[in-house]
């Protein structure tokens, strides 16, 4: 670091300059511009580091907190700020020098490291078309913006690759872009520069927009890997709105699959309970009806289906009820009960010992008869 500014000095020279002999100005001069110089001053600032008693030459000093204020119109400050980054770099590197030998190991050299890569040249030739030079003092644009890829240019991204339609790949995608950041960053000792070029950096925060809000998650594992990347990115994504829209349409869509598969459990009516009504205990019917039922998980063995093993959590039916019929002509009875009538299928099928299929044959048969 240069020496601090010697005022005492530069005051006597400056004062030869503007007071002294024809000579002796010029030769005063030349002396004031070297000694401001090494401090990045011209000798148009001689009178004002003389006027502020070289305040533009103090360095800056650290507050109670430990934060260090630069203010970078004030050179001083400017040199202080370049040679504290300097010295944090050095730092950095000693700590991380496995990470930048093996950075460096997988690309053969610090040039090819920072080299364009095939998609960062397409991706900049497709924008070309929408670049505007900024003003003085002002960024470029690309349709009018620098940060973020308009509809044109994220269209014109797309000439060179497709964008992502599921979370997953999208992540994939950006986690390219993230590696060739970081590893650039790793070479250049923590820099924490713009790395890539203005295509591939349109691409990649697109990307991040894609999976924090834009694509839907297909299921709930779109969603957690849709909120890991939130958390991850402390505070750059966190549209929790996204979250919540995702969960509310798996949850509807849930309910109408519970729905429709519960739906699907009831078996169709195979057939009426007889050919007319009065035929209730039909040899024919019956037979209809067992062989129709047998073998199916949603109808309790009975008597009735020929099988005499019976879930424990079944009653026994009556003993009198010795015959299809009596059975049959049981569940009528029953049902013509206002009890009877608001009961389950299944609990006056285990009362009588027939299936629920045969109860609800006999309570339709019923219903339409009058």
């Amino acid at each position: 670091m240069a020496k601090k500014l010697n005022l005492d000095l530069l005051n006597k020279v400056w004062a030869l300059a503007e007071q002294g002999t024809e000579g002796e100005r010029d030769a005063a001069r030349n002396r004031a511009e070297a000694l401001v110089k090494p401090h990045g001053y011209t000798v148009a600032d001689v009178p004002d580091l003389l006027l502020t008693e070289g305040y533009l030459d103090e360095e800056p000093a650290p507050s109670a907190g430990g934060f260090t204020f630069y203010d970078m119109s004030n050179p001083a400050h400017q040199r202080a700020y370049a040679e504290a980054e300097r010295k944090k770099q050095a730092a950095w590197r000693m700590a991380n020098r496995a990470k930048i030998d093996e950075v460096l190991a997988r690309y053969g050299s610090e040039e090819a490291v920072f080299a364009y890569t095939a998609e960062e040249k397409a991706y900049d030739a497709a924008i070309k078309p929408f670049h505007k030079k900024g003003k003085a003092g002002q960024c470029d644009t690309w349709d009018g913006e620098h940060f973020s890829a308009t509809a044109k240019v994220r269209a014109a991204l797309a000439t060179v690759k497709p964008w992502p339609d599921n979370i997953p790949d999208a992540i994939a995608e950006y986690e390219y872009w993230e590696k060739l950041y970081d590893d650039r960053n790793i070479a250049d000792s923590n820099g924490q520069w713009d790395y890539l070029t203005q295509g591939g950096d349109f691409r990649h925060r697109a990307l991040g927009d894609l999976i924090n809000k834009e694509l839907e998650a297909r299921n709930l594992s779109d969603v957690i890997v849709r909120l890991r990347f939130q958390e991850a990115s402390q505070g750059i994504y966190d549209d929790s709105a996204s979250i919540l829209r995702d969960l509310e349409r798996l949850h509807e869509a849930e309910n109408s699959q519970r729905l429709k598969s519960t739906s699907g459990d009831i078996s169709p009516d195979r057939g009426s309970l007889a050919a007319s009504v009065g035929k209730v205990g039909g040899a024919e019917n019956r037979a209809t009806s067992e062989a129709q039922n047998m073998g199916n998980p949603h109808v309790i063995d009975s008597p009735d289906m020929g099988n005499k093993t019976r879930p424990n959590s079944a009653s026994s039916p009556p003993s009198n009820l010795d015959t299809a019929t009596k059975r049959r002509a049981e569940v009528v009875r029953i049902l013509q009960t206002a009890e009877g009538i608001r009961m389950p299928l299944r609990a006056v099928a285990q009362m009588v010992g027939v299936s629920p299929t045969t109860v609800g044959n006999i309570k339709r048969q019923m219903t339409r008869a009058g």
